[in-house]
């Protein structure tokens, strides 16, 4: 018995450090890809010295004293720290067509675009002397083999992703296509019932000086998209010699595509497609376009030179907005005329409370989390509920109690999508029930339909617009249901929910339990398991129209899960008093292992913007390194 007890115990240890030792091996390999952020390198193809200081938050200030050279080293900091993340959009990008003629391209972006794969490639050449971990965790958990070297028309094709990005991808105009499913004839027309959203949708919102406590206008942007780690957003400063552009940059692309420089402040808003007469699909042409605005962005002098030719390079989808000291001004000139959606109901009633702004007010509009569909919803929904005299005549069981409990907690409420309130939860719980009482015995196949929330419909059928009320009646009953019917099930149905999921408790429910932010790791190739263990959740404020948004997840199990929403947001102003601020959830690195994978993410989620500063004796306080690249005596072969 001694010796088998000795066997084991003996094999247990061997197995606890043959663990370790893979374990730390593992350990190893991994983080000789997490860059040193005081390296110094030399490299073929920069003209002069270049210096990359890294602020406090690993943001660069990049200094150099051409054009090239600074596009060379946006190149070189976005692969050293998101090489995994340009591979990943190559590779998604990398079927969409170019035209066999070659690209129209102003001198300054086809400069641009070969000094910023000259600089992606110094560094893939650097991964591939060896010693680094082949550059990325991804390329090391995916067995990557070799790297091919990036071409300017990647970065021409991630553009033309990117404006794909901002149509629907269900159909023309914005429409969910659903082949085998047919609207019976006595159902009045309601096209929010088969609306969708882009992918991503750009967000502006200017303020001239007459409203603003400097005098000065301000621009505040946001992005709303994908919300993944590493972000799908980098920040940096480029210090031209004419001036330095600050903003955000998407890896793939030179340019700063959100951002100020020393004398114009830009941001772009992106037109719903179902108010686009002529879709079009985004060309190589148009992404060069696009390139090209990007580059005239940067270089521009005032406001109204920044959207000059704006007409040319933009495409119908795409609005910009641009301030400086003493003006606002946009193309198209006048506004766009679109549907207001709930979002936009919001912002114009926030907009019209307060006369004045300063740059702290405008970031609190932008992280507003009170539901403009809540606050319509909720009364069309509950009227004949809150006003119900007590039933003393019958008996008061739990079930009606607990009723009574939840509409009265509703009564109080002012829509705030707060993670830590339980009403968020009921009033999103109540709806979906409500959907799916009056959409499931019409398309009972297509739960992609009454799944999704689809606030606009239901506004549509409670208020009887064109006799939208119809569509409450179950269509195999014999008697006729009406909304109010569907209504007091659908509480009930959603209360049973509740409870079976939280407990009896309201008091004891939060919005967070079940609106969780699930920010995924993203592998090279789907599927890897690595992606759940590198992944980041947290409890989540907002909904999918709040102004500080989410999108739900088409998740039975999870329905109010999120996992893309607000992705970037910036205050902006030329005001030097006021400043300008920007904020992205996750951190710079893409790297698991470095100080700066996460380090934003309690930042965004408390509203705490970076301070966008060009002035680098700033940034050097605090700052975690300072890398400087030098012209190689001779030229490094190409990877």
């Amino acid at each position: 018995m001694k010796r088998l007890f000795n066997i084991l115990l003996r094999t247990s240890l061997a197995a606890v450090v043959a663990g370790l030792i893979v374990a730390g091996g593992a350990y190893f390999l991994l983080s000789a890809s997490v860059p040193d952020y005081d390296e110094d390198f030399d490299v073929a193809g920069i003209e002069g010295p270049v210096e990359i200081l890294r602020d406090s938050s690993a943001i660069p200030h990049v200094s150099a004293a051409s054009f090239a050279d600074i596009y060379f080293a946006i190149g070189f900091v976005h692969a050293q720290d998101r090489l995994g993340q340009l591979l990943r959009a190559r590779r998604a990008a990398g079927n969409l067509p170019l035209p066999d003629r070659a690209i129209d391209l102003e001198p300054s972006v086809s400069d641009a675009l070969e000094a910023y794969a000259a600089g992606i490639n110094a560094w893939i050449g650097l991964v591939s002397d060896g010693g680094r971990g082949k550059g990325s965790p991804e390329l090391l958990i995916a067995g990557e083999r070799a790297i091919s070297v990036w071409r300017p028309e990647d970065s021409l094709r991630i553009a033309q992703s990117f404006l794909s990005n901002l149509q629907s991808k269900s159909g023309r105009q914005g429409v969910l296509e659903l082949p085998d499913v047919l609207i019976s004839a006595d159902r009045p027309k309601t096209p929010e019932l088969f609306a969708t959203l882009p992918e991503v949708s750009l967000n502006a919102w200017a303020l001239p000086g007459s409203r603003t406590a400097t005098g000065i206008p301000i621009l505040a942007a946001d992005i709303r998209g994908p919300l993944s780690l590493p972000s799908e957003w980098y920040l940096a400063d480029l210090q031209f010699p004419t001036g330095a552009a600050i903003g955000t940059t998407l890896p793939g692309i030179p340019f700063v595509i959100v951002g100020r420089n020393e004398r114009v402040a830009w941001a772009f808003r992106s037109t719903p497609p179902n108010i686009v007469k002529e879709p079009e699909t985004p060309t190589g042409a148009k992404a060069s376009d696009f390139l090209m605005m990007l580059d005239h962005l940067a270089r521009s002098t005032d406001a109204n030179d920044a959207v000059s030719g704006a007409s040319e390079m933009l495409s119908a989808r795409m609005e910009v907005v641009a301030i400086d000291r003493e003006t606002l001004a946009r193309w198209p000139e006048n506004e766009v005329e679109r549907p207001v959606s709930f979002r936009d109901a919001r912002l114009a009633a926030l907009d019209d409370r307060q006369p004045i702004f300063s740059v702290e007010s405008a970031i609190a509009v932008q992280r507003d989390t009170v539901s403009p569909a809540a606050r319509a919803l909720l009364p069309l929904m509950a009227q004949e509920l809150w006003f119900v005299s007590s039933t003393s005549s019958i008996e008061v069981t739990r079930a009606n109690r607990l009723r009574g409990e939840i509409l009265d907690m509703l009564a109080q409420w002012n829509g705030d999508m707060d993670r830590f309130s339980p009403e968020p939860l009921v009033f999103w719980a109540w709806v979906r029930a409500l959907q799916k009482r009056i959409l499931q015995d019409e398309f009972p196949a297509a739960t992609e339909v009454w799944t999704r929330p689809i606030p606009d419909f239901l506004y549509a059928i409670l208020s009887d617009r064109g006799g939208s009320a119809i569509w409450c009646d179950i269509r195999p009953s014999a008697r006729i249901e009406t909304c109010q019917d569907q209504v007091r099930t659908a509480l009930d149905d959603a209360l049973g929910w509740l409870v079976d999921r939280y407990g009896p408790d309201p008091s004891a429910w939060s919005w967070g339990e079940a609106h969780i932010l699930n920010m995924q790791w993203s592998p090279i190739r789907a599927g890897e398991t690595a992606s759940d263990l590198l992944s980041l959740e947290a409890p989540m404020s907002g909904d999918p129209f709040t102004l500080m948004s989410t999108v739900f997840a088409s998740d039975d199990d999870r329905p109010f899960a999120t996992s893309a929403g607000t992705n970037f947001q910036a205050v902006m102003s030329l005001s030097e008093e006021s400043g300008s601020y920007f904020i992205a959830p996750a951190g710079q690195s893409g790297h698991p292992l470095s100080g700066f994978y996460e380090n934003l993410f309690p930042k965004w989620m408390q509203g705490e913007y970076l301070m966008m500063t060009t002035d680098l004796s700033l940034a050097r306080g605090g700052a975690v390194g300072i890398s400087r690249l030098s012209p190689a005596s001779t030229d490094r072969s190409k990877p």
